[in-house]
């Protein structure tokens, strides 16, 4: 049994390279336009989030002179909120700003569960901003099971783990109320057997994003087509750019 299931570890590691993004993927794509909601020192925007948008452009704008040496290496990192409760197995309770959803949207992402779907649907149910988002939160979940053969529906085989860590941030608003954000992800992921260690092939460097609606006092999941159709991604993520820098990504750390 336990070589059964750390053959199916393998498996996961290598469909996780196609899909490990794909239980929210279907729920939000792609990238924005509007604010950075990020200051030039890589701070958050600890004021009220509803700042007026800025007009998008196709290309990052280029440093100037006097902050051309900063990269998401060299500035100060974005220290995150935690979650104010647990609600359905994942954080909730996150303040209405640009911090506050940028904190939602990692702790989310870290907290999401890969395999378990009656544990997952459990968790959508408590950050999703309608049924429709929940379901399809499952669907996902579903079929990345029996993409690492498993039954579709049930809970993660024991002794198989995983983990998954966001390394840097960048949001913006997508209406000029700030109560709409779509947060890009940079993040690795790492799968670990029982018994077997660390794991030797994460993913790593991995994107994705989300859009969060401020809802019934708290960040919401959402995949409503009038925010998705504002969205443009933006230059990856690299820790040494300046450029990467300039565009609004951040290293994040607990706060």
């Amino acid at each position: 049994m336990a070589a059964s299931y750390e053959g199916r570890a393998r498996r996961a590691r290598l469909r996780l390279a196609v899909l490990g993004a794909a239980v929210v993927a279907a729920l939000a794509a792609g990238g924005a336009v509007a604010i950075t909601m990020l200051d030039n020192d890589g701070g958050p925007a600890r004021a009220d989030a509803k700042a007026s948008p800025s007009p998008s452009t196709s290309t990052s704008p280029a440093p100037s002179a006097s902050v051309e040496w900063r990269t998401p290496a060299t500035s100060r990192p974005l220290g995150v909120l935690k979650p104010k409760r647990q609600t359905d197995g994942i954080g909730t309770g996150f303040e209405h700003s640009a911090l506050g959803a940028m904190s939602a949207a990692v702790s989310y992402w870290e907290d999401l569960d890969l395999l378990d779907d009656v544990i997952a649907r459990q968790q959508w149910s408590a950050i999703a901003a309608s049924p429709a988002i929940v379901d399809e939160g499952v669907s996902e979940v579903r079929k990345l099971r029996e993409g690492v053969g498993l039954p579709p529906s049930g809970g993660t085989p024991d002794g198989i783990t995983f983990s998954t860590n966001v390394k840097a941030v960048l949001a913006r608003s997508l209406e000029p109320t700030g109560d709409v954000v779509v947060v890009w992800m940079s993040y690795d992921r790492f799968a670990t057997v029982k018994g077997k260690g660390a794991d030797d092939n994460p993913l790593r460097d991995e994107t994705t994003d989300l859009v969060l609606t401020w809802q019934d006092g708290d960040w919401k999941v959402t995949s409503e087509a009038k925010y998705k159709a504002k969205i443009r991604g933006p230059h990856a993520y690299d820790p040494a750019s300046k450029y990467a820098w300039a565009e609004g990504w951040r290293r994040v750390t607990d706060g």
